[in-house]
């Protein structure tokens, strides 16, 4: 492992730590702190750093850290297997307290429910859930691209109607909840449920690509700044399907070789380091409303090993 101290000093240090994925350990002078994996040392390290300044369990842990030692990996799946075989025989003491996806959010749907659309932080009720995102922040600009192409809900107020309709930003699917049959049949709640999955659950639903074409519209017209400004929500967008994608096939994934096998998108054997470690197999029964929820806890492994399977598919296309 290479190692460097951590102290008051330490951005000092940040542009010496390496890029790409590592299996990272921090330390005091007595005992292991924490350990993780990371596709950029130097973000999370700023990350630990900065929540320590918000207090609580990362200033605790923070003022404890002596040493940073790590170990780098050309891929992903190598330093998610050295961290899961490192947790079976050790345990860290902040390994349990410091929780990475404690701000993870999910994504809820209902067209019968006011507000519709909604973030929430788990998946206890009723509501059709998708995620964990890790960003509420990213959930939020992706609701309000939808808002904008298609109109749909974007409730900001537990009152209805609101400004939003009087402004044309929506089309009025509130307006379906009371007992006015006429407006139910023109922007009811089966209607609305259509657009709703259209919109979130399926990933090549053409909205992508008609905000492509607004910005080449744009850029032909000679209108640089409108242009530009689609940038953001192209990436965006592109982001949200690929992610979703990722949810579609997360919970189906299987391999198996020689050192690795992985079931129901899990990893249940390895070999590292001329050793063999076996995990369990996952055993959660998801509702059918939780089709694509993954738990919090294990979405960061769901998604390396998402990685893995679309890197091996890929190496074997081009060959």
């Amino acid at each position: 492992m290479d190692t460097i101290k951590i102290d008051k000093n330490i951005q000092n240090h940040l542009d010496t730590l390496p890029k790409g994925w590592v299996f990272y350990l921090l330390k005091s002078e007595r005992e292991e702190l924490y350990a993780g994996y990371s596709a950029n040392l130097k973000v999370k390290l700023n990350f630990l750093s900065d929540k320590a300044q918000e207090g609580g369990i990362y200033k605790e842990m923070w003022n404890q850290a002596d040493e940073l030692s790590w170990v780098t990996y050309p891929q992903a799946i190598s330093a998610l297997i050295h961290y899961k075989c490192y947790l079976t025989e050790n345990s860290p003491l902040y390994q349990y307290q410091i929780l990475p996806w404690a701000e993870y959010v999910y994504l809820a749907l209902d067209s019968h429910r006011f507000p519709f659309i909604t973030i929430q932080e788990h998946t206890n009720d009723d509501w059709l859930y998708l995620g964990p995102f890790r960003s509420r922040f990213f959930l939020v600009d992706v609701l309000d691209i939808y808002a904008r192409i298609l109109k749909l809900p974007a409730c900001e107020t537990g009152e209805y109607p609101c400004e939003k309709m009087k402004n044309n930003l929506c089309r009025g699917w509130c307006l379906a909840l009371s007992e006015n049959s006429e407006t139910q049949s023109e922007y009811g709640s089966d209607k609305l449920e259509s657009l709703l999955k259209e919109a979130f659950l399926v990933p090549e639903n053409g909205i992508l690509e008609l905000v492509q074409q607004e910005r080449k519209r744009y850029f032909n017209e000679l209108e640089f700044n409108n242009a530009s400004l689609l940038d953001d929500e192209i990436d965006m967008l592109s982001k949200y399907r690929e992610w979703l994608k990722f949810l579609i096939s997360a919970k189906h994934l299987e391999y198996e070789s020689d050192e690795l096998q992985i079931q129901k998108g899990k990893i249940t054997y390895c070999r590292f380091q001329n050793k063999d470690y076996h995990f369990p197999v996952d055993t959660t029964e998801f509702r059918i409303n939780e089709t694509l929820a993954l738990n919090l806890d294990s979405v960061d492994e769901s998604k390396v090993i998402y990685s893995f399977f679309t890197e091996e598919v890929r190496s074997l296309n081009v060959q």
